[in-house]
């Protein structure tokens, strides 16, 4: 019992902390500022794809607290995992118990993820940033782009998909600025709204998609 309820002390914990940075959110936040090249992006296996001209044009606000959220929620997670099996073996604690306490200590993970699944931690441009700047001071001229999204995996880790401006639709939203993938997988990217519109080029980007598309 004293297992069970350090492990939902532990849950409503990190549900407070998550609930309580969420709010920042909605604050806005300045855009990306001056945009960065290649050195700030992760790098890739493929030298081919490294050479490509690529800029960081958006950071999420909330990217480094819920990547060490995720990675730290993952770890008791699994945690509670491992002890489920040594303590059904020891005997000393009743069945259910031990179910209440496994289911705990995952529940944490699988609220987060689900909860905050598709937030944009990057949006990658695959342009010179050079060209980039230009098309910041004349935001009319931007065209069709081809760009990465970054979000974060179950486990904390990076994770990147590619597209075509053209392939996301608009999900109409108050809150969140949301991207739904019109083909492929369909993912739906999230990403912060005062920092997209607080930013000429980020600001034509949205509006590019907006456009087309109103789903």
């Amino acid at each position: 019992m004293l297992l069970l309820q350090r492990q939902i002390n532990r849950s409503a914990l990190c549900c407070h902390y998550l609930l309580q940075t969420a709010k920042y959110s909605t604050v806005p936040k300045v855009a990306a500022g001056s945009f960065t090249s290649n050195k700030l992006i992760n790098s890739s296996r493929n030298d081919d794809f490294n050479n490509v001209q690529r800029t960081l044009v958006y950071i999420g606000p909330l990217s480094e607290t819920l990547k060490r959220y995720k990675l730290t929620a993952s770890f008791f997670g699994i945690c509670g995992c491992i002890a489920v099996p040594a303590l059904l073996f020891s005997g000393h604690a009743p069945p259910l118990s031990i179910a209440l306490a496994g289911v705990s200590a995952v529940a944490p993970s699988l609220f987060v993820h689900f909860y905050t699944k598709g937030y944009v931690t990057k949006l990658i441009v695959y342009d010179d940033i050079k060209n980039v700047e230009k098309e910041r001071k004349q935001p009319k001229t931007i065209k069709d782009k081809f760009i990465s999204l970054e979000t974060i995996s179950f486990l904390g880790r990076s994770k990147q998909e590619t597209m075509w401006l053209s392939q996301l639709a608009y999900v109409s939203s108050v809150k969140a600025l949301i991207w739904k993938q019109k083909v492929g997988a369909r993912h739906t990217f999230t990403l912060e709204r005062p920092v997209m519109e607080a930013d000429a080029y980020l600001r034509a980007l949205v509006k590019r998609v907006q456009s087309r598309e109103v789903a």
